[in-house]
């Protein structure tokens, strides 16, 4: 028999040295064994001392596993206090007091015994006029970083954050007619925006962000805190987005079905504006409230008004936590108006159909037909208002939004004795759906299931939404019959329908294919110069958009 352990061949050596031992000494030798029994004996007693080996040898890995393990945890401990030891360690440092004395300017002791401070160390830190700064003490946080809705910098407690986000859109817009004047067809810039947001500890948020739009001025766009002591009761201010329609203050331009706002937001919303606002989420969030004080200007960034508007908003999803009709969950429902005066005379903005502008240069013109433009005697001044009531319903790959809006302005021209009191109705209906079966609860960056990314081998249609809008807008007769306006040139009430193909190439790239058809209802001046007139208008529309 072969043995194959080393212990084993030990055994048999050390018996075998023990009986020759055994019979040197004179020792009468054991009676002889048979040898087939003394065999399976020898062979029985290796089993078993193989046997004995195998479970010693496991019960050693065993417990070297364990105490690898062991270790680990142990590091993984010692770990994690050294992060709480560095963040502790401000909290338990024994504040420095504003005369205790900085390194390098060491106080001198007195023949006294007393120490004696010079003029440099006796001035107070921390005011002006050459005193001394306090001392900025830095604190090191490790920092995680991440690719979501943006680039975004964390600490590890997720205490503070930056976040930075970018969108470029550039468009093609080819007009029908195309002799049109001042529109014409080209390539535009209407948005190019960076953002940082993020927060400085929970309760306080920031944002900053800063605009390139079709003028070709970079400018800012927003710039706000929000303090949230509690998401039910939370304060902003600074530059914001005003909370009047839907349209506006639901979602972003970088989320929209269609590529503009419908015709009432687009030229009578108050887009952005600096003020004071309370907002937040009430039961279970099924309720969102906004309501505050805002500058109240209507053109250009300058805030050239000496009142201010309030503005409050409600949006009511009754649904949100319902189990027995989940269709229903991203339903909403709500009202939103404002109330303000122009105190200082300020001639109105023509109206458009495909750009919002709070500018009217050449660029701002070209970008868009124009179905009304006041005379150049015409300003807005006095009493403004308006409301809105909107619908949105989001159920698997459908999107519905609409909203009817009102208001009324009041203007002025020379020879009146009286302001006079124009007002405006507008609505809107917008349907989409995701051919490519990508699920809808509110409007926001889309991830598509199948992208379209050959650099990565990723070869899918992207996701696909088709889409219709309907949108009217009417003024009040008075815009023609108080001479505010020209009717042998101009409409005072339009119907928009936009019908195109939303493609989602990838989560940051967006294609929007857009027909808008404008149906005036009396015919608009296109062409001066060559005193072309039209009942309709067409816009052939491809937008591009990056956003992350």
């Amino acid at each position: 028999m072969r043995l194959g352990r080393p212990s084993a061949r030990l055994l048999v050596l050390a018996m075998a040295a023990s009986l020759t031992s055994s019979v040197a000494a004179g020792d009468e030798p054991p009676a002889a064994l048979p040898p087939a029994r003394n065999g399976e004996v020898l062979e029985d007693r290796l089993r078993k001392l193989e046997s004995l080996n195998e479970q010693i040898l496991r019960r050693l890995e065993d417990s070297e596993r364990d105490r690898r393990a062991t270790h680990e945890r142990y590091e993984r401990l010692e770990e994690r206090y050294r992060d709480l030891s560095r963040k502790m360690e401000p909290a338990l440092r024994e504040p420095e007091r504003w005369d205790s004395p900085r390194p390098g300017n060491r106080t001198e002791p007195s023949a006294s015994g007393e120490a004696r401070v010079g003029r440099e160390q006796g001035r107070r830190r921390g005011s002006g006029q050459g005193f001394e700064s306090f001392l900025e003490r830095s604190e090191e946080l490790p920092l995680r970083a991440a690719l979501e809705e943006g680039f975004t910098l964390k600490s590890r407690d997720d205490e503070y954050q930056l976040r930075f986000r970018l969108l470029d859109q550039t468009d093609l817009k080819v007009f029908s007619p195309g002799d049109q004047v001042p529109a014409r067809s080209g390539l535009f810039i209407p948005r190019v925006r960076f953002y940082w947001e993020g927060q400085l500890t929970r309760l306080f948020q920031y944002e900053v962000s800063i605009q390139r739009s079709v003028e070709g001025v970079w400018d800012l766009l927003d710039g706000n805190v929000n303090v949230v002591p509690d998401k039910r009761f939370q304060v902003r201010f600074g530059r914001m987005l005003v909370p009047y329609s839907y349209d506006w203050y639901d979602h972003l331009e970088q989320y929209f079905i269609t590529p503009e706002r419908s015709l009432f937001p687009l030229n009578f919303g108050l887009s952005r504006s600096a003020g004071l606002m309370a907002h937040g989420f009430l039961f279970d969030d099924r309720l969102e409230y906004a309501a505050g004080g805002f500058d109240g200007h209507l053109i250009g960034l300058a805030d050239n008004n000496t009142t201010r508007d309030a503005v409050g908003y409600l949006n009511y999803r009754p649904f949100l936590r319902s189990e027995r009709m989940p269709l229903l969950r991203n339903f909403n429902v709500g009202a939103s108006g404002f109330l303000g005066k122009q105190a200082n005379m300020l001639h109105p903005l023509p109206l458009r159909t495909s750009i919002q502008s709070s500018e009217n240069d050449e660029a701002a013109q070209a970008a868009s037909s124009i179905f009304l433009r006041y005379n150049d005697d015409t300003v807005d001044f006095g009493g403004r208002s308006a409301t809105a009531l909107h619908m949105a319903w989001y159920a698997a790959g459908f999107s519905f939004e609409a909203e009817w809006q009102g208001g009324r302005d009041h203007v002025y021209r020379p020879g009146l004795h009286a302001l006079q009191s124009i007002p405006a109705t507008g609505n809107h209906f917008t349907l989409s759906y995701f051919l490519t079966g990508e699920v809808v609860e509110r409007r926001q960056v889309v991830t598509p299931l199948r992208p379209f990314d050959p650099a990565r081998g990723l070869w899918g249609p992207g996701a696909l939404e088709p889409y219709a809008r309907f949108s009217q807008l009417s003024l009040g007769e008075a815009v023609f019959t108080g001479g505010f306006a020209d009717p042998n040139q101009w409409t005072r009430s339009i119907d928009l329908l936009d019908v195109g193909l939303n493609w989602y190439l990838t989560k940051y790239i967006k294609i929007y294919f857009d027909w808008q058809h404008s149906m005036y209802g009396s015919p608009v001046l296109l062409n001066p110069s060559k005193d072309l007139y039209g009942r309709t208008n067409d816009l052939f529309w491809i937008r591009g958009q990056l956003y992350y």
